[in-house]
């Protein structure tokens, strides 16, 4: 095998497919616009994206290996350079509009370090301000070391909210990607139920969970869906390994479907026969706790205020139940291996102050660890007088 013997952007230049973009060019540039207004504001000069859902939130740039190299440099002005290995330089044709696209061998990904620091070196950046993320996945500690080495004149700043407090206030059209994944997440709840019987396993209803969704329409997933019964169901992320289901068994069911990466994820119980007593306790305790955080989010109010009121679903629940301290966290673009973003959550001392367009898997699942768990969820969106349930269904303890 000849190594370099064709040049690989060249040669899709030269035998283009149609573009596969999520979102018009314009949704890019105010997207764009306001990331270097934020860039401006920090005092940076050049912000270096390494974290996937950052990158594709300012191009449209996706795969799914989501943990091999990616870097977008992003200047105060004039165009991004995108760094991609050199089998995803085909995606990153047909997602996004960037011109200046280098790539690098994926079996030789290490070398892509080298590669930004001769970029980097041709905008002169002692002396400067340089964003990058340093608490999210995609910039490796080889490639750090490497520009700290390199560029010992350069400050290298965390910039990891930047981007993710930007993205937390979804547009009307990201709205409307995640009131489409919503209604495939509820095809795929819904079939996961129908499945559910005797003698049949966990894996049958990931498998009629899952096909529901593909079926529906959904894209490759952030995650498989998330299938435990029995006092499995008690074991926070295990999932679906052949455990057959028994009558009364508690049957955990969370899963997230995907459209243009935007993930609505949804949450479901349900048994199989007459439920436990202390299994019902536990769902009621968690649906009357969704009502009231449901009956207080709005725009305009602090973060801690919805989930005080949310929190007193919560008095005198079993003793033995392991909570978290969260009622809501942001979701929306996402790849592998999980659909959480990291900017705003809904959770008691933060004075954050919710917005319209913000948007939130609300969940509250009561574990008794070892033993059992109940819990239900939907996706919301912030409105200026309430929110939107994105993922419309009967949220109940689900009897078959």
């Amino acid at each position: 095998m000849r190594e370099g013997s064709v040049d690989i952007l060249a040669r899709y230049r030269a035998h283009p497919v149609p573009k596969e973009m999520a979102f018009p060019e314009a949704e890019y540039r105010e997207r764009l616009a306001r990331v270097r207004r934020a860039m401006a504001a920090q005092g940076l000069d050049l912000l270096l994206l390494h974290h996937l859902p950052s990158v594709c939130y300012l191009t449209g740039y996706q795969t799914p290996v989501a943990d091999w190299y990616t870097c977008l440099v992003v200047p105060p002005e004039g165009d991004l350079t995108l760094q991609v290995c050199d089998f995803e330089v085909g995606l990153a044709l047909v997602h996004s509009t960037i011109d200046r696209i280098l790539s690098v061998r994926w079996n030789r990904m290490d070398e892509a370090a080298a590669q930004l620091v001769d970029l980097l070196r041709e905008v002169e950046v002692d002396g400067k301000r340089i964003g990058i993320e340093l608490r999210r996945t995609g910039l490796t500690p080889h490639a750090y070391q490497l520009l700290r080495d390199r560029f010992p004149g350069a400050r290298l700043v965390d910039a990891s909210d930047l981007v993710p407090r930007i993205r937390a206030v979804k547009s009307a059209a990201e709205l409307d990607c995640l009131r489409q994944a919503g209604r495939f997440s509820v095809a795929g709840l819904e079939a996961a139920v129908g499945a559910l019987g005797p003698g049949v396993t966990e894996n049958a209803l990931a498998a009629a969970a899952a096909e529901a969704m593909i079926a529906a329409g959904s894209e490759f997933f952030c995650s498989d869906p998330w299938v435990r019964a029995g006092h499995r169901s008690g074991i926070i992320h295990a999932t679906y390994k052949r455990h057959f289901i028994k009558p009364g068994d508690p049957v955990i069911i969370e899963l997230g479907a995907v459209y243009q990466r935007y993930t609505a994820p949804v949450y479901g119980t349900a048994v199989l026969g007459r439920p436990p007593e202390r299994l019902r306790r536990l769902a009621d305790a968690a649906l009357a706790t969704l009502a009231l955080l449901y009956e207080h989010v709005r725009a305009g109010r602090t973060a801690h205020e919805v989930a005080r009121a949310a929190a007193r679903g919560l008095a005198g629940v079993d003793p033995e139940v392991y909570l978290s301290e969260y009622h809501a966290y942001p979701v929306g673009l996402g790849f592998p291996p999980e659909w959480p973003e990291n900017s705003i959550w809904i959770v008691e001392g933060s004075e954050e102050v919710l917005q319209a367009g913000m948007t939130f898997h609300a969940v509250r699942s009561l574990r008794i660890p070892g033993l059992m768990a109940a819990g239900f969820s939907e996706t919301i969106a912030v409105t200026e007088t309430g929110c939107e349930i994105l993922t419309p269904h009967r949220r109940e303890l689900a009897v078959v």
